[in-house]
């Protein structure tokens, strides 16, 4: 009768029933009731039996009103709530409440340098803040709170609080959780952490026991205290706040290297050497490396090193053939017109066949094709790049092999910069300040933590990950460094703050590795992309979210399009299989999904392989947006069989009748 008369919400119940069934005075820890009009209300008591029946006292203070606190617009249903604690306080006649609040305000100042824009931060609650943390799925809301406690470990604490310990709850708004039995589950889960987080299982008695056990007594609710309240109503985004004192920036930031010229000094594992020594020799060069790798910045050298001036370098993008006549066209013109220059052949195992053997007959022959009587090529020096080695390219059908021997003499190899650990923070440092000065923003560097993950981070699209990585991160926050949370990089980023050190591998075992990798088949990054979008779907759909990931893939395959052709409408829509016009229609609305589409942690993965993908993929024979698209719509038909038409159309980003439409064509 009590429980009912009392409305317990479900495991409220089973508590209260525990404690009158020990028939001990118990502190009851925090748990829902429901008031008539069906709000819930967050309470904490105590249960005090009386003599040996089943009596007893129970008294309930509010800890939180459902219709007081205005949750529901603070929380939405893609968030992650979190609850960060400090404990291990110890309580003394020089450590009280109100020292405990300084600490806890220089926290939060801490936690807003790091947060992302869009993520809010409500005001300390006895020793604990509510975050939240906007459309990110748990995984990576893991990955931001390893960032978030490495970051604060790094803040000035008072030497008397040193073996303070700061520890995180997390909870997903999912099925069936209210906004506030989500903020008690992130409690319930900071508690569990600060229960069990204790590496000694036996410890002898100390002077500081005392000290602790009351730090313990006086903040044992986590955030249900009683100012919840009005530190809800304090919760704000971190733009909203005031920026880092220069002091505390100081300590926080490595500073970057300013004004690196050239290609930041690395020396691309011998590349840049093996340039220098061939510029000399007149022999068709292939520069061999994946895309993002400096392939162009080699063939320069070997153009400046021979004495070429900057205009008689020339750039031949077999990606942009349409046809063979076409290929054919061009490079008849360029080859007639070589006099003194170096022709400089990107992805030509890209063109039609018959085009790729037409031009390795006349390398080889040193003739020009088509022309009665024959005449002797032009002066002209041959360079040729490739993603990937000369024999795998044959293999995958891709080149063929008249042309493959024609630049297969001394072939330079780039390494991709995850070999080139050495340059990794140059070229970080170079893009940030070259980025900076483009946004007229005096850029100042990144935090020790950012600079680790990027370090660990394999970078699979090379420098030009790299530059879209930062220039992303720029777009997101207005401090003038960046965080692993503005980068989403967090590889190696550990809660105490500590460098990650990688267990060695055995010697044999890497052998083994290094054998196995170099016959195993490596997937077309079409082919990881569908993946990717399959893993997308089905971590939306494990949330019970709705995100409109067709529109987003539209709006990425449009912006990659107008970054691969510098902002050429024209050329864009032309690689689209559209009219210009309808591209300049389509930006304002691509534009305003900005936010969205790029504070989504889950879409980066995607987000950078369809950029991949349009940067080197050939002119196709069907639209690129309609081949992704297919893409998703197979998906969505294989994992959305649970979900309404109408939820399954919102995915796509288009109407219910256009995705019947499609559905059918499908």
């Amino acid at each position: 009768l009590w429980s009912t008369a009392i409305c317990c919400e479900e495991n409220a119940d089973s508590t209260l029933m525990l404690a009158m069934t020990a028939q001990v005075r118990s502190a009851l820890p925090p748990f829902l009731i429901r008031r008539v009009d069906g709000r819930q209300i967050a309470v904490a008591g105590m249960l005090v039996p009386q003599g040996r029946g089943a009596a007893a006292d129970l008294l309930l203070w509010k800890l939180l009103d459902e219709g007081e606190s205005d949750l529901s617009r603070s929380f939405g249903t893609s968030d992650i709530v979190a609850v960060l604690g400090v404990d291990q306080l110890s309580y003394d006649q020089h450590w009280g409440l109100a020292e405990t609040a300084q600490l806890m305000t220089g926290i939060r100042t801490g936690l807003l340098d790091i947060i992302r824009n869009r993520d809010a931060v409500a005001l300390p609650t006895a020793s604990s803040i509510i975050i939240i943390l906007r459309d990110v799925d748990l995984e990576g809301a893991l990955d931001i709170s390893r960032a978030l406690l490495s970051h604060l470990r790094r803040l000035d604490m008072d030497p008397a609080q040193q073996a303070a310990r700061i520890c995180v709850g997390l909870a997903q708004m999912t099925t069936g959780r209210t906004p506030l039995s989500t903020l008690l589950a992130a409690n319930n889960a900071l508690l569990q952490a600060q229960c069990g987080g204790g590496e000694q299982r036996i410890r002898a008695a100390a002077d500081d026991d005392g000290k602790l056990s009351v730090g313990r007594a006086l903040n044992n609710n986590g955030v249900f205290c009683d100012n919840l309240a009005t530190a809800l109503s304090g919760l704000r985004e971190r733009g909203e706040e005031t920026a880092t004192s220069p002091a505390a920036q100081a300590a926080l930031v490595t500073p970057i290297e300013k004004g690196i010229e050239g290609y930041v000094g690395d020396n691309m594992e011998g590349a840049v050497d093996q340039a220098i020594f061939l510029s000399r020799l007149d022999i068709p060069v292939a520069i061999i490396g994946p895309a993002g790798t400096g392939k162009m910045y080699i063939a320069k050298i070997i153009h400046d090193e021979s004495g070429g001036a900057p205009e008689m370098l020339i750039a031949v993008d077999c990606r942009e053939f349409r046809s063979r006549s076409e290929a054919n066209t061009r490079i008849a013109k360029e080859l007639g017109g070589g006099e003194g220059k170096t022709l400089v052949f990107k992805s030509p195992h890209l063109m039609n066949s018959e085009a790729q053997l037409k031009l390795a007959r006349q390398i080889t022959s040193r003739t020009l094709a088509d022309v009665s009587p024959p005449q002797y090529l032009p002066r002209v020096k041959f360079v040729a790049l490739f993603p990937d080695s000369l024999e795998k390219l044959i293999r995958q059908g891709s080149l063929i092999t008249p042309l493959a021997s024609a630049f297969a003499g001394y072939p330079i190899h780039v390494p991709p910069i995850k070999d080139r650990k050495q340059a990794v923070l140059r070229w970080a440092h170079k893009v940030l300040d070259q980025e900076g000065i483009l946004r007229a923003r005096d850029m100042k560097g990144f935090t020790p933590d950012a600079e680790q993950a990027m370090l660990l981070y394999d970078w699979p699209g090379n420098i030009s990950e790299m530059r879209e990585c930062i220039v992303n991160a720029l777009e997101k926050t207005e401090k003038d460094w960046l965080t692993p949370v503005d980068l989403g990089l967090f590889k190696g980023i550990t809660p105490d703050g500590m460098p990650y050190l990688p267990a060695p591998k055995p010697f044999l075992a890497m052998v083994e590795t290094n054998a196995a990798d170099d016959g195993a088949y490596i997937p077309s990054v079409l082919e990881t992309l569908d993946v990717a979008l399959g893993e997308v779907l089905h971590n939306l759909l494990i949330a019970n979210v709705i995100k409109p990931l067709g529109a987003w893939i539209d709006d990425e395959v449009v912006l990659a399009a107008l970054d691969r052709y510098r902002d050429e409408i024209p050329k864009a829509a032309q690689f689209l299989h559209t009219k210009p016009r309808n591209v300049s229609r389509w930006l304002p609305k691509i534009r305003s999904r900005d936010e969205e589409r790029n504070g989504n942690s889950g879409w980066q993965k995607s987000r950078r392989l369809l950029r991949e993908w349009v940067r080197e993929s050939p002119q196709l024979p069907e639209s690129p947006l309609q081949l992704v698209q297919d893409l998703l719509i197979a998906h969505v038909i294989t994992q959305c069989s649970a979900i309404s038409a109408a939820n399954r159309a919102a995915i796509m980003g288009v109407s219910l009748p256009t995705y019947l439409k499609r559905l059918r064509e499908n």
